[in-house]
């Protein structure tokens, strides 16, 4: 089983710095959600969540410069990346970009911010070419940027169901209400990498439940296939194990 663990709600970036040096052997890869603060920091933000992490607090990251930011658990980017030392695991950037929606009618203006983050998110990783760096965003806008400007790391999306356009990128994050066998299977065969994401128990149930409802023949070539997201590796591992 393919294990990429996330940060949870509970956890400082400190705990889980901890927690992905005493697991490195034992996990494919470990995902950080990345914003830009108003002076073009990239940092890392914890996991979003509504009774947590809201769209408030996230806006007000972004429209703060970084040396102001007082009340956020916060770590650049930089210093992440460089406390991971040289380990050859997959290490998943999700984009959170700094909304557009109010140049909506102007896309000259949005392609010039689109591209501005872009580059100050690549000032950083190109310091780390021998990092093991895939790069995701839920937003297709992004990712035709990073897509432009990418030459060796691998570009995924988050499906969403507010998102109907396809987009042809190198790996696929399903969340647990987006997942199809049959889209599935047709990604593998495509040679796409695919990975399953889940915060939380609930969510967990719902990965559990979905491959129950196949023979384990159908499901053995899937599941032994794609990666597992989640914030508790561990209990996600033990419930299939």
């Amino acid at each position: 089983m393919k294990l990429i663990a996330n940060r949870n709600l509970f956890q400082s970036n400190e705990e889980f710095l901890k927690q992905i040096s005493r697991n490195i052997n034992y996990l494919e890869g470990i995902m950080i959600e990345v914003t830009l603060t108003q002076d073009g920091v990239p940092v890392i933000i914890i996991p979003y969540d509504s009774t947590t992490l809201s769209a408030q607090a996230i806006k007000n990251i972004q429209t703060t410069n970084f040396s102001n930011i007082k009340n956020y658990d916060l770590i650049t980017l930089d210093s992440f990346l460089k406390s991971l030392g040289a380990i050859n695991n997959k290490i998943i950037i999700n984009f959170v970009p700094i909304p557009t929606t109010q140049y909506a009618q102007n896309l000259e203006i949005i392609n010039q911010i689109n591209k501005q983050q872009v580059v100050n998110l690549y000032s950083v990783i190109n310091q780390y070419p021998t990092l093991n760096i895939y790069l995701s965003s839920i937003s297709h806008t992004i990712i035709r940027q990073i897509k432009q400007v990418n030459t060796n790391n691998k570009v995924g999306v988050i499906l969403s169901p507010y998102e109907t356009n396809y987009i042809d990128v190198d790996f696929y994050i399903f969340s647990p209400e987006m997942l199809s066998y049959s889209i599935l299977k047709q990604q593998l065969e495509f040679n796409k990498e695919a990975m399953v994401s889940s915060r939380g128990c609930e969510e967990m149930m719902i990965i559990y439940n979905f491959f129950n409802n196949f023979s384990s023949e159908e499901t053995n070539e899937i599941f032994h296939s794609i990666s597992f997201i989640s914030d508790y590796p561990l209990i996600i591992y033990k419930l299939f194990n």
